[in-house]
C-alpha cells in the first residue's frame, strides 16, 4: 500500500482559490465570536466603525486598524490580572475554567505573556504539527529528542504534545537538562531525530568530542527540525550543521495558536511552507512596515504580518501585529509541490538596523559571519550605543575568533569578515575579535546576536 504523502490529504491539497473560501467561511464566525465574547474586540470593532454584519468580504477586513501588539497584549494581561484575576488577557473569549493548558514567553522583557488554550484550542494545535512533521517524514514510532526549552515556553509542550499526536516517541530532555545530560540521552536513546534551536545544534558539535568522545555525525540523527532562530535558511548555518551531523536540516516556526511552518529539503531554500493557513493563516494579511496599510498579497510581497486565529477559543489575535516580516510566495513549490502559501523571514521590525540609509538584519550578518567557520566559532555580538532602528557608523560588532587561530592572523582574519559582510551588505562593519567562549551563551535560550549598551548605561 502507498504510504500517505500528507497528514490530513483532504486539507492539505486544496487549492489556494478553495482555501481562501474556507478562510473566509471562518473568518465571519470568528468575528462574531470575537466581537460577542469579549468586551475589548467589541470595543475594538466599534471603534473602528465596523460591526460584523459590516464586513463583506477578507478585504474589507484587512483594512480594519490593527487591534492589537505584543505590548498592548502585555498590558492587557497586566489589566485582566487586576480586573478579573487570570493572566489571559482582556481579549479572553472563552470561560477562564475551561482554559485546559497554559504557556509563556521566556519574559526577556521582564514579564512574561501567557498563551491559554481549551481542549479544541489544543487539538487544533496539535493537527497543524502534526501536519508538518509528517511532510518531514516523522512517523509513528520514530524516536525524537526534544531540545528546546521545556517548562512553559512555546517550543516546549506544546511540540511535544504535536509529536506525541503524530505517534512519535519522544525524549523530552530539553536544552536546559544540560549537554552532557542531553548527549548521553542522544548517545543511550538511539533517537532518529532532533528539535532544537539552531545554535544549540552548532554547540553540541563542539561539546560532544570532549562529552562522548566520539562526533555527533557518530550518533545517528537523520534530520533536525530547528526554530527559534534562522537556521536552515542561512546557507552557511545549513553548511556546517548537515556537515557535522550528516543529517538534513528544517526550519520550522510556529506560535500560541495553531500555527506552524516548515521548510522543506530542496536544494536551494524555498522558504518556510505553511500548514495552518485554514487554522491560523500567517500568508493572509500583511501591512506597510512604516504606513502600517495593507499591501497587495502578491508573489515577492514584503510586510509586516498581521494575525487573525480563525478557529480558536481562548484569547484569540485578531488583528495582532506581530512585528514579524515576511516576504512571500503564493505559487506552488517547485521542489516538493507544496500548494500552500510558503514565506521566508526577514527579521522583526524591531530587530531591523539602518546604517547609511541601509536596511540590515542581524540574522543576515551571522550568516556571513558563519562562512568563515572554523577560522571562527560562529558566535558574534552587534554592539549597539544607541536604540535602533538607525546605527550611527560603522556598524560595531565583535567575533569569537576560532580555537586554531595565531594572533598573528587575526588582523587579516578581522579585514576579510568585514570585507566579506561589505560585499554583501553593503554595510562595512568594525570588528573586534575576541576569543573563544568569551561571549555570554546560554544553550537553553535563543541565541543573542545584539549587545544593547544602551540599556547598560540607562541603569
Amino acid at each position: 500500500m502507498r504510504e500517505r504523502r500528507f497528514w490530513n490529504e483532504e486539507i492539505e491539497t486544496l487549492s489556494q482559490e478553495e482555501l481562501r473560501e474556507i478562510q473566509w467561511q471562518k473568518l465571519q464566525k470568528q468575528i462574531k465570536y470575537c466581537f460577542h465574547n469579549s468586551d475589548f474586540y467589541r470595543r475594538k470593532f466599534v471603534d473602528a466603525g465596523a460591526y460584523p454584519e459590516d464586513i463583506k468580504s477578507i478585504e474589507d477586513f484587512r483594512q480594519l486598524p490593527t487591534f492589537l501588539t505584543k505590548e498592548e497584549d502585555r498590558q492587557s494581561q497586566e489589566q485582566s490580572r487586576e480586573k478579573y484575576g487570570h493572566p489571559f488577557g482582556l481579549n479572553l473569549c472563552a470561560n477562564p475554567r475551561n482554559i485546559r493548558a497554559v504557556h509563556s514567553t521566556s519574559g526577556t522583557t521582564g514579564v512574561p505573556t501567557f498563551y491559554a488554550y481549551t481542549q479544541h484550542d489544543l487539538e487544533v494545535q496539535n493537527e497543524v504539527l502534526a501536519r508538518g512533521f509528517w511532510r518531514l517524514g516523522f512517523r509513528p514510532g520514530d524516536r525524537v529528542i526534544h531540545g528546546f526549552g521545556l517548562s512553559m515556553w512555546l517550543g516546549g509542550l506544546a511540540i511535544i504534545r504535536g509529536l506525541e499526536h503524530l505517534g512519535c516517541l519522544v525524549f523530552p530532555v530539553g536544552a536546559e537538562g544540560g549537554t552532557e545530560r542531553f548527549l548521553n540521552f542522544m548517545k543511550l536513546g538511539k533517537p532518529k531525530y532532533m528539535t532544537c534551536t539552531p545554535s544549540f545544534a552548532e554547540y553540541l558539535i563542539r561539546k560532544a568530542p570532549d562529552v562522548l568522545g566520539m562526533d555527533v555525525e557518530e550518533l545517528g540523527i537523520k534530520k533536525i527540525v530547528t526554530a527559534g532562530e534562522p537556521g536552515a535558511g542561512l546557507p552557511e548555518v545549513r553548511k556546517l550543521i548537515e556537515g557535522a551531523y550528516g543529517c538534513r536540516l528544517y526550519d520550522g516556526a510556529g506560535g500560541p495558536w495553531g500555527m506552524w511552518t516548515a521548510s522543506c529539503d530542496a536544494p536551494e531554500y524555498q522558504g518556510l511552507h505553511c500548514f495552518s493557513e485554514d487554522y491560523c493563516p500567517q500568508v493572509f494579511d500583511l501591512m506597510d512596515t512604516e504606513t502600517k496599510k495593507p499591501i497587495d498579497l502578491v508573489e515577492g510581497a514584503v510586510g509586516e504580518i498581521v494575525m487573525t486565529a480563525l478557529e480558536w477559543e481562548a484569547s484569540p489575535p485578531m488583528r495582532y501585529a506581530l512585528g514579524d516580516v515576511y516576504q512571500v510566495a503564493l505559487s506552488r513549490c517547485p521542489h516538493c509541490g507544496h500548494p500552500w502559501p510558503r514565506f521566508k523571514f526577514f527579521g522583526r521590525v524591531d530587530d531591523l538596523l539602518i546604517v547609511k540609509g541601509v536596511n540590515t538584519y542581524p540574522a543576515g550578518v551571522r550568516d556571513v559571519v558563519m562562512s568563515f567557520v572554523p577560522r571562527v566559532t560562529g558566535e558574534m555580538r552587534i554592539v549597539l550605543e544607541t536604540p535602533p532602528p538607525r546605527v550611527v557608523p560603522p556598524l560595531k560588532m565583535k567575533v569569537e575568533y576560532g580555537v586554531d587561530v595565531s594572533d598573528t592572523d587575526l588582523d587579516s582574519l578581522k579585514k576579510e569578515i568585514e570585507s566579506a559582510i561589505g560585499k554583501k551588505l553593503r554595510v562595512t562593519p568594525k570588528i573586534e575579535m575576541v576569543p573563544p567562549n568569551s561571549l555570554p551563551r546560554d544553550p537553553a535560550k535563543k541565541l543573542q546576536l545584539l549587545e544593547k549598551r544602551y540599556k547598560k548605561s540607562d541603569q
